[in-house]
């Protein structure tokens, strides 16, 4: 056998030759067979995978601050847990934990519990509570709360208690007095100091020829009648309910159009006082309006109304437009919006022209070509149109709302 005959027999095979002058080639054949391997899998056993669709763009509302965050998370306490944000005793989450993450512009609210301390008089009540309205935590806590009585905040000066840190109220007591009105006996509340403040606050005007005890400056106590008499006339009462007034405030996290009643309202009472005339047979020939009292204000009727709006349009177009708006920080408010204003200026269509304007695509740029600047592709890709347009209302605006409220005012924006 020859030299080269003997080389050529102990040689390396010629693929393990190329093998060793190319080391990657295996890793690389190695991670291609496994991504085969995993869609057949996906193809014959029913498996999923976790794409840009099972994202969410989530408006989280807790410590006082907003935050616009992209999750999979598939509920309320999945994205908590996710976050790492714990949930002690007395915190309020809405909607609660167990609810479905199940669109983009989700609100997600959570009311931190903290210390309250509400003094009335003598009595202190020291309370943990996510509630924000003093008057609604006196209540839930035994307090009565006069329509009239103030619930002033108040400062610690105990260094030394525990409740140093506790937000701090205090209970203004109106002071309960007897009006007597032409014969009626009247319970009012009042914050007024004299009879003649008291006069002033209930519009009570003393006519000529009436009689009032005590003096207009006489200090008012707990135990203080003030009498309003007219000699020689006869004099009629009624007494008559005030309606409860309604009070909204407004939740970004209840579906527009959702109402919620926080707390029932009670009816105030006037008191009317009417000078009665008669003939001589005793008949009522003429009745003239005196006075009309508010004897007990009216308590409000609390309601939560939600100002959240959904765009339940599918199209892909919108969808780009919604997710790219959250990125910017706009909730489901903003982008509804700019979803009413871009769908009467193009449907939301890339290819939508105005001959006699040039403008063009989704957010009518005019001319067109200005959206270069967000990319090459600013003809066909909504993506680029898109963004280019958020940076023009941003810019010009401020904010979609800004922006549709002016197309709505003028026609163009």
């Amino acid at each position: 056998m020859s030299e080269q005959s003997s080389k050529e027999a102990t040689a390396p095979p010629k693929k393990l030759q190329r093998i060793r002058r190319h080391p990657f080639i295996v890793p690389v054949v190695t991670l291609l067979m496994l991504v085969v391997a995993s869609l057949v899998g996906i193809v014959f056993f029913g498996a999923t995978t976790l794409g840009p669709a099972d994202s969410r763009v989530v408006n989280l509302f807790v410590d006082e601050e907003m935050r616009t965050l992209p999750t999979r998370a598939k509920t309320v306490g999945d994205l908590l847990e996710k976050l790492s944000i714990t949930i002690d005793d007395g915190d309020v989450v809405e909607p609660s934990v167990d609810t479905p993450i199940y669109e983009d512009g989700f609100n997600v609210n959570v009311y931190r519990a903290r210390d309250v301390v509400i003094r009335d008089g003598k009595r202190s009540v020291s309370v943990k509570t996510a509630s924000r309205s003093p008057r609604i935590i006196a209540r839930n806590n035994g307090i009565v709360v006069f329509p009239e009585d103030d619930i002033i905040p108040e400062a610690s000066t105990d260094i030394a208690s525990g409740d140093f840190l506790a937000e701090r109220y205090v209970i203004d007591r109106s002071t309960q007095v007897t009006l007597i009105l032409y014969g009626q006996l009247i319970s009012v509340r009042t914050q007024s100091e004299t009879v003649e403040e008291l006069l002033k606050e209930k519009e009570i005007a003393i006519e000529e020829g009436d009689s009032l005890v005590p003096s207009p400056e006489t200090k008012l106590k707990s135990s203080t009648k003030v009498t309003i008499t007219r000699p020689g006339q006869k004099i009629a009462t009624r007494e008559e309910a005030i309606p409860v007034p309604t009070e909204y405030i407004d939740d970004p996290s209840l579906l527009k159009g959702v109402e919620e009643v926080r707390e029932e309202g009670v009816p105030g009472k006037r008191v009317v006082t009417y000078d009665i005339q008669t003939d001589e047979k005793g008949k009522v020939i003429a009745r003239k309006r005196i006075q009309s009292i508010v004897a007990a204000r009216p308590i409000p009727r609390i309601v939560v109304r939600g100002t959240k709006v959904v765009v339940t349009d599918p199209s892909e177009n919108v969808q780009i437009g919604r997710r790219l708006a959250a990125a910017r920080g706009w909730g489901e408010d903003q982008f509804y919006c700019l979803y009413q204003l871009w769908s009467h200026e193009s449907g939301w269509s890339t290819t939508a022209g105005n001959p006699s304007t040039g403008a063009y695509g989704i957010p009518q740029a005019l001319p067109g070509s200005k959206m270069a600047t967000a990319g090459a592709d600013w003809r066909f890709n909504p993506s680029t149109q898109i963004t280019w347009g958020l940076g023009y209302v941003a810019g010009r605006y401020g904010t979609p709302c800004s922006a549709w409220g002016t197309f709505q005012s003028q026609g163009w924006y």
